[in-house]
């Protein structure tokens, strides 16, 4: 791949991001989602992704790009490789090399070839690390305690973006011809059926062959039906979200039984064995302050499972849920069980990392993530001392009080 230099990033030309309630960003990490010339933020109910593709925001970041800048909106990238981890930015170039093959780059954008579908909100958890953007079930929750809040109330009325604007679908057939890659995130993709009909459209096209997906799924959904869509497509990839294992896996993904989760990736192992090379199985997990302390037996579970990829994420947002604003004792606790775990290399160097990662970023007193534990705590009648002891102590949390 020939790009202009080191810290060059291809998505701004050939990748947009919708978001779960509707935005549109570069790519899942960029900070800003993209703006009009009035400074409004595009809304898919109202425009499409080429009006987006190719405004006035999408050229100038585009230039920085050129111009060897290193735009404050990847400031997530930047961060991760200051601390020797593999970011977003590089992971795409790698991953899209082989579709990716121009040679000249200007601030015009290119044909859509990359696509970070997140198609409403809708999903059947409530994970401690999401939120009412993401998950219609936190929203419903919130709502339920605070019914006249409008911000939660605006989340669920914005998530439904994809069922309120049917010429976004239309839309898509200008574009899809040209199509290389195609991720679906959420909510939950396997609850949001509208997919499986453009899947089905670029089937029909006869260009499936050509065409890679990807999703990242909470794993409490087996599809059935899927099998027939996907075995025309050139690769599927089924990358599962699983932050930690059994009580503590349940606690951070409230809604989920994680034996009907282990159950439902054991028969996608047997999708992987009838179509070899076209299925292939992953695992993201993001570090977070719920499961830092706890890694290693997440480490050696992923072993067992024998994914074809494996890739561990690192949250940033929200801040007082990031491993590197944790109270100083519970980095310290953090950093010692790190070293000490007994993992594979490739864990190791994961996990030094991270390490890495914690040290370099601004502690807090924790008093805003005691809240906010708190605050679900009682609303769910959990208690984090329960399944997290350590972690509850090195953060000082004597559980929800109300």
């Amino acid at each position: 791949m020939n790009i202009p230099h080191d810290k060059f990033c291809a998505l701004p030309w050939i990748s947009l991001e919708t978001s779960p309630i509707g935005t549109v960003r570069p790519c899942c990490l960029a900070e800003d989602e993209i703006k009009d010339e009035l400074g409004n933020k595009y809304k898919l109910i109202e425009t499409d992704l080429r009006t987006v593709q190719r405004s006035d925001y999408m050229k100038n970041l585009r230039q920085q790009f050129l111009d060897g800048k290193q735009p404050q909106t990847c400031r997530k990238c930047w961060n991760e490789e200051r601390s020797g981890r593999t970011s977003k930015r590089m992971h795409a170039l790698e991953r899209l090399k082989h579709v990716i093959t121009d040679t000249e780059w200007t601030t015009d954008s290119k044909s859509l070839q990359f696509l970070d579908f997140k198609l409403g909100n809708i999903c059947n958890l409530k994970c401690r690390i999401c939120g009412s953007w993401s998950s219609s079930n936190f929203a419903a929750e919130e709502l339920k305690f605070d019914r006249d809040n409008e911000f939660h109330k605006q989340m669920l009325k914005d998530g439904a973006w994809p069922r309120e604007n049917s010429d976004f679908w239309t839309n898509l057939d200008d574009i899809i011809e040209n199509i290389k890659y195609i991720e679906f995130t959420g909510g939950e993709p396997f609850m949001i059926r509208e997919h499986f009909q453009l899947l089905e459209t670029i089937v029909q096209k006869g260009i499936a062959n050509k065409v890679e997906i990807h999703y990242n799924t909470n794993g409490t959904h087996f599809p059935e039906h899927a099998e027939e869509i996907w075995k025309h497509f050139q690769t599927v990839e089924i990358a599962f979200s699983i932050d930690d294992v059994e009580d503590r896996f349940e606690y951070q993904r409230t809604n989920a039984v994680w034996s009907e989760v282990n159950s439902n990736i054991d028969k996608f192992k047997e999708l992987r064995a009838r179509y070899p090379g076209k299925i292939q199985l992953q695992v993201c997990s993001t570090i977070n302050v719920f499961n830092v302390m706890y890694l290693e037996n997440l480490a050696n579970w992923i072993d067992e499972q024998e994914f074809d990829f494996v890739y561990w994420n690192v949250l940033h947002e929200a801040y007082y849920l990031s491993v590197g604003t944790m109270p100083e004792q519970a980095k310290t606790i953090a950093i010692d069980r790190l070293h000490s775990a007994e993992v594979s290399e490739f864990h190791r160097r994961e996990f030094d990392q991270v390490i890495d990662f914690i040290q370099q970023g601004p502690s807090n007193d924790g008093q805003i993530l005691r809240m906010k534990v708190e605050d679900l705590d009682w609303k769910r009648s959990h208690n984090l001392q329960t399944h997290h002891a350590e972690l509850a102590q090195a953060i000082d949390y004597n559980g929800p009080q109300r």
